[in-house]
């Protein structure tokens, strides 16, 4: 433990041995934001490319991919927001008046007798007092009589995360695609073409990247999408032999899915059925783009029935009901 006499301490004083000594107590410290922004970069980069340097326009924004999944996002947290809500924690260590070496410094120092609600720092404070009291205006409107009222056991960072960051609503296909049953590479693809993000031809056009905007695989109308994944007579032919197999239909658009299940076997089939559809066509579509090369729909809708049979045989950790079981043996498992 470092030692530091609050009377020796001026302002500014020793203020980089009193960081490392909170460092060592609670790894608690201010990031300068060119870092922070960095460090969001290379996880940035690593998410779209696998490295830390990727130099193409990202498939969905930053900003929704910092989201919680059921708003929409991949529940990665913004790190200038995390490290603020870690600061925080220092800021609830001045209003509860906790009994630490820090906490009696700053307030012979700079508090005094004044209301640490209220109270603005003086001009002449150090850099990292004055990033303090500028975090406590961020959250001072969630204590009321010095008590954080979001938290019954008092401030947490993961509370004053959710208290910083811009919330959004909840999306109501986000059940759809993170189930535990779908695979993950085919939710993926699921999730970056709900946001728009998949490059179709029509984006691709409307940026000079190509000839023309004409569907790949059918070739008669504009591919977009909605044209893709709901419109495509190839889609189409791939999905009416699967609902012949699993015996209900399967709802390419977002509004229908929860509609199928009448229990929740089905309805985790349901969406492993969506997402693993949405995957491979989109597959085939880049195969057909990039190799001149697409397979019939009845070996799709096999493909697909394979890979949905084994990953229902790897998922399925209980012994099904009889209803299930009667179901399940109509698909030979």
């Amino acid at each position: 433990m470092i030692s530091i006499s609050l009377q020796g301490l001026r302002k500014g004083q020793c203020l980089s041995d009193i960081w490392v000594y909170q460092y060592k107590q609670g790894g608690i410290f201010l990031i300068p934001k060119s870092v922070i922004k960095r460090i969001e970069a290379i996880c940035r980069n690593f998410l779209w490319d696998g490295s830390s340097e990727y130099h193409k326009v990202p498939l969905v924004a930053w900003e929704t991919v910092t989201l919680p999944k059921n708003e929409g996002g991949l529940g990665i947290k913004r790190a200038l927001t995390w490290n603020y809500a870690t600061i925080g924690k220092l800021v609830d260590w001045v209003y509860t008046k906790s009994d630490r070496l820090w906490i009696k410094w700053v307030h012979q120092l700079y508090i005094k007798d004044k209301d640490w609600h209220n109270y603005s720092p003086p001009s002449d404070a150090a850099w990292a007092w004055k990033n303090i009291c500028k975090i406590k205006e961020m959250i001072k409107n969630g204590y009321v009589a010095n008590t954080w009222i979001l938290n019954t056991k008092g401030y947490t960072v993961s509370s004053g995360y959710e208290w910083l960051r811009h919330k959004q609503p909840q999306q109501h296909w986000t059940p759809m695609i993170w189930s535990n049953w779908n695979i993950p590479k085919h939710a993926i693809i699921t999730w970056i073409s709900m946001h728009k993000g998949l490059k179709v031809k029509e984006k691709l056009f409307r940026l000079g990247c190509c000839t023309d905007d004409g569907c790949i695989i059918c070739d008669r109308e504009v591919e977009t999408q909605a044209h893709l994944f709901f419109d495509c007579p190839y889609i189409n032919q791939v999905l009416q032999l699967l609902e012949q197999w699993c015996g209900f239909r399967i709802h390419v658009s977002m509004l229908g899915g929860l509609q199928n299940a009448k229990n929740c076997l089905k309805q985790q089939v349901h969406y492993l059925l969506w997402n693993a559809l949405y995957y491979h066509v989109w597959s085939q579509r880049n195969a057909a783009r990039i190799q001149s090369v697409l397979i019939r729909p009845q070996k799709l809708a096999e493909m697909i029935k394979d890979e949905v049979c084994r990953r229902i045989k790897v998922t399925m950790g209980r012994s099904p009901s009889r209803n299930d079981s009667t179901w399940l043996r109509k698909w030979g498992l």
